[in-house]
């Protein structure tokens, strides 16, 4: 499994200040999903956490730093949580059906998070500094589907083929319609896009 994405340039957080930075990268998550990052200030994370402008400024001398911590945040806090639930199913077939479930972008956490995803993917075409997060992030989501899809094989209920070629197509099948169903394509949904990917996993990697 690849590293974790490395932090942003940020001020050392004493024990006593953990649970006020959390709040405020939560917060600051919160505000990126609902307005986008460019519209997200430092006053408003500090009123989203009842605090003030310097205590934001005390753990974050800067905004982007703020932000990008934020997004960096998120996007573990996601993988975490999906893996903790994933390792629990033994059925590769379950396991693998599950994981599409969680990233179907319905309404709640799972769409904030899609709405962080895609402006992770934005800034990261703009900033080369982010590169490392998109890459080391989607190199460990990569490698949950490719193993998984490996056990697969080894319990004899998936295909033969090329489990890395089967993760490659089974995310990018993931990442088109997740867009076009956040973004409101006409004829998008959660519930078509289940239905195409579980089609997909039925048709393209379940051994018949």
């Amino acid at each position: 499994m690849s590293a974790v994405p490395q932090r942003s340039a940020r001020r050392p957080v004493r024990d006593g200040d953990t649970g006020r930075y959390r709040q405020i990268l939560d917060a600051a998550c919160r505000l990126i999903a609902e307005r986008g990052y460019h519209a997200v200030r430092v006053s408003d994370v500090a009123e989203a956490c009842g605090t003030s402008a310097a205590t934001i400024h005390y753990h974050f001398p800067g905004r982007d730093g703020l932000l990008t911590e934020a997004l960096r945040h998120s996007v573990q806090q996601a993988f975490d949580r999906q893996v903790a639930e994933l390792h629990r199913i033994e059925d590769a077939h379950q396991r693998l059906l599950r994981l599409v479930e969680l990233q179907l972008p319905t309404p709640g956490a799972l769409q904030r998070e899609w709405s962080i995803w895609l402006q992770v993917w934005n800034e990261t075409a703009l900033r080369p500094e982010l590169r490392v997060l998109h890459t080391d992030s989607y190199a460990r989501y990569h490698e949950t589907v490719a193993r998984t899809i490996a056990e697969g094989q080894a319990q004899g209920v998936f295909t033969d083929a090329d489990p890395e070629e089967l993760a490659v197509s089974l995310t990018a099948l993931i990442d088109g319609l997740g867009i076009q169903v956040l973004t409101g394509r006409p004829g998008r949904s959660v519930e078509r896009m289940r239905r195409i990917l579980y089609d997909f996993v039925q048709r393209e990697i379940v051994r018949s």
